[in-house]
C-alpha cells in the first residue's frame, strides 16, 4: 500500500504541477480507493500541497497578485477550522460519499468555466471561496476547488493563475496542518509515509511544470478534469 500510495500521489503531484491545481481532485478520491483512511488522506495531501507548492510560489513570484491571495488565505483560515469541527463530528463513510461527489461536480464545473466567458465580478468573492476551500481542505482535502473555480471563471492569465494559487496553497495547507495537529487529527501515519513519497511526489511535480509550460495548457486541464471526475464517481460508487 505504501508503495500504491506514494505512486498515485507522484500521479496527482505531476498533474497539478501541469495544470496548477489538481492534487487534491485526483490524490483524494484515488487514496480513498485504495483504502486509506481519510484523516490519513487529508494531512497526506496537506503535507505534499504545502511541499510541491512552496517551489511553484518561488518560481512564479513576480507574477503574484497579493492582494488577492490575501484575500483567499484570509477566507480560508476560519473555514479550514470549521472543516476540522465537521471531521471531527460527523460519520466518515458519509464524508467519502460527499468527497467523491464533490470532486465530480467540480471536475464538471471546471469544465464548464473553461468554455464560458467571465461574468461581472461581485465583491468579497475571493474571501468566500477561500473559506469554502478551506472547509473542503481539511473535511475531505479538496483545498483548491472553490478559489481554482473563481480564477479560472475570471480567466487570468497562466502565470497569474500558478502564482495566486501556490500562495492559497502554501498558506492553508500549513494553517490547516497545524490545525489538524492541535485538535488531535494529524496522522502520525500520513506524515511517515509523506516522507516515503516526497522524492517522487517532488520529481513528478517538477515534471509536471516542465511538461505544462511546452504542450497546449487546456489538454492537461481536460485531462486532468476526466481522471478526476472518473474517480470522484468510483469513490462516491464503492464507499
Amino acid at each position: 500500500m505504501l508503495v500504491l500510495g506514494g505512486a498515485l500521489a507522484a500521479l496527482a503531484a505531476f498533474l497539478a504541477g501541469a495544470s496548477g491545481f489538481g492534487l487534491g481532485l485526483v490524490a483524494t478520491p484515488l487514496l480513498l480507493l485504495s483504502g486509506f483512511s481519510l484523516p490519513f488522506v487529508v494531512t497526506a495531501n496537506l503535507l505534499i500541497s504545502l511541499a510541491t507548492r512552496s517551489s511553484v510560489m518561488w518560481r512564479t513570484q513576480k507574477w503574484i497578485t497579493w492582494r488577492r491571495a490575501a484575500a483567499l488565505v484570509g477566507g480560508a483560515i476560519p473555514g479550514l477550522w470549521v472543516g476540522s469541527v465537521v471531521l471531527g463530528s460527523v460519520d466518515l463513510h458519509a464524508v467519502r460519499v460527499a468527497a467523491g461527489a464533490v470532486v465530480a461536480v467540480a471536475a464538471l464545473g471546471l469544465a464548464w468555466v473553461d468554455r464560458h466567458p467571465p461574468k461581472p465580478r461581485l465583491r468579497g468573492m475571493n474571501v468566500v471561496a477561500g473559506f469554502l476551500g478551506g472547509v473542503l481542505g481539511t473535511t475531505a482535502s479538496l483545498t483548491g476547488i472553490p478559489p481554482a473555480l473563481l480564477l479560472a471563471r475570471r480567466r487570468l492569465a497562466q502565470q497569474a493563475f500558478f502564482a495566486d494559487l501556490a500562495v492559497y496553497f502554501v498558506a492553508s495547507s500549513a494553517v490547516g496542518l497545524v490545525i489538524l495537529g492541535a485538535k488531535g487529527q494529524f496522522s502520525g501515519g500520513a506524515f511517515r509515509a509523506f516522507l516515503w513519497w516526497l522524492p517522487a511526489v517532488l520529481a513528478a511535480n517538477a515534471a509536471g511544470m516542465l511538461v505544462g509550460v511546452r504542450l497546449p495548457e487546456h489538454t492537461f486541464r481536460r485531462t486532468t478534469l476526466a481522471l478526476a471526475f472518473a474517480a470522484g464517481v468510483a469513490t462516491s460508487a464503492t464507499a
